[in-house]
């Protein structure tokens, strides 16, 4: 990937290190990753159970029933 300045040159781009450099550390951080994946979501179904059972249904009137 390049970025190109308001020269002609253009700058390569690469990242800070090797990006699998220990492959415990990829597990590590993949579990990690996941985890918080998880509890995100969590964090979502949980909101949206509150919102759906913070107040009851409304009954409907007696009248609408049975016609």
């Amino acid at each position: 990937m390049c970025l190109c300045c308001t020269e002609d040159e253009a700058i390569q781009v690469s990242a800070e290190g090797p990006r699998w450099q220990h492959p415990s550390d990829v597990t590590a951080r993949q579990s990690r990753d996941k985890r918080i994946e998880n509890m995100k979501n969590l964090r979502k179904e949980k909101r949206k159970f509150n919102k759906r059972f913070a107040r009851p249904a409304p009954l409907p009137e007696p009248g609408l029933l049975w016609t």
